[in-house]
This record gives C-alpha cells, structure tokens and sequence, in this order.
C-alpha cells in the first residue's frame, strides 16, 4: 500500500550542481519520517550527484541568486513541473522549507488543488510572504535573517539560521506539525 503522505525538504539549492541532501537533512528526516521521505531536495533531480559539502560563502551566493531568480517566468516554467509531478506522486506533503524555500514555493504559483494538499513546516524563513496553504512558520530568536522578513513567528526556538536542523525542540514541533496533519487528513 503507498503511504498517503510524503515528506519533501524545500530550501534553496546550496550546491547548485546537486540536490542530495545534507546530513543533518537525512539525520532530521529519518527522525520522524523516514518511509515517507523523499530522497532527495529541490529541485528533486533524479540525476543529482551525491552530497557534497559546499563553502557557506558559496553556498549563500547561490541561495540568494535563487531567491531572486525565482520571481521570474523562468524559473517557474524550469522548476513547477518538477514540484507538482512530486506532490502528484502522494494524496498529501509535508514540505520542509528552509530559508529561501518558502520564498521558492511562493514563487512557483502552484494550483490551488496541490496547494490545498500540501502542509508546510518552514524554519527559519526567508521570504516576502507567505504561501497560500496550510503553514507553520518556525523561527530563531537569534535568525536576525528570517525575523528581518518576518517579524512575527508562530513559534519561537532558540536557533540562528543555520542550527535549525540540529534542535531538538525543532524535530519536536515539526513531529507535532506532522502528527496534527496526518490525524486531521
């Protein structure tokens, strides 16, 4: 029997050669969700050569170059075939937004019937607004970054932008996001 739901990371792509995830974004996942998982990030190439570590500084160059050319037709046309052939694969998603992944799944402009099927935990988020579905929105007290776009959070955790993977209490409230989904679907 296919599981129901699916659980899918979203971030900007660090390494813009790859989308295999980290290994905190593996140790995370398989915390909670690991048969439901998806093996891979954004953009969710089969492709993708396997995870290499990549300078902070490099990896924030890409990160915000993404962010910014998501607002184009571009983008959308490259990337939303990829996104709504996942979220098509599973009656329901949990997406986990990282950062810039919101700004991304903002900008992708999804129709209403997959957004209205996915649930979405962003920690740390980067973006000019939120999206048009179920979302909680999960922030550090020390992410001077995500709180500049989103002064107010509906949680709070004692994190910076880039320890959010390594918290206990974020694995806690994205089990407990999930599980309120999964009684609720």
């Amino acid at each position: 029997m296919t599981p129901r739901w699916q659980v899918a990371f979203l971030t900007g792509q660090s390494d813009p050669q790859g989308c295999a995830l980290s290994p905190s974004q593996q140790r995370f996942v398989a915390a909670f969700a690991a048969s439901a998982a998806v093996d891979r990030n954004f953009p969710y190439a089969d492709d993708t050569p396997a995870f290499r570590a990549v300078p902070l500084w490099r990896a924030s160059i890409a990160n915000a170059r993404q962010y910014l050319d998501s607002r184009g037709v571009a983008f959308r046309r490259r990337h939303r075939p990829a996104v709504e052939a996942l979220l098509a694969r599973r009656d329901r998603s949990l997406l986990l937004a990282g950062s810039c992944g919101l700004e991304l799944l903002v900008n992708l402009q999804l129709p209403r019937d997959l957004l209205d099927r996915v649930a979405v935990f962003a920690y740390g988020p980067v973006a000019r607004r939120r999206p048009d579905c179920d979302c909680l929105l999960l922030q550090g007290h020390r992410d001077l970054l995500s709180r500049w776009y989103f002064p107010q959070a509906d949680v709070r955790v004692a994190a910076g932008h880039m320890d959010y993977l390594a918290q206990a209490d974020v694995l806690q409230h994205c089990r407990a996001f999930f599980a309120a989904r999964q009684a609720a679907a």
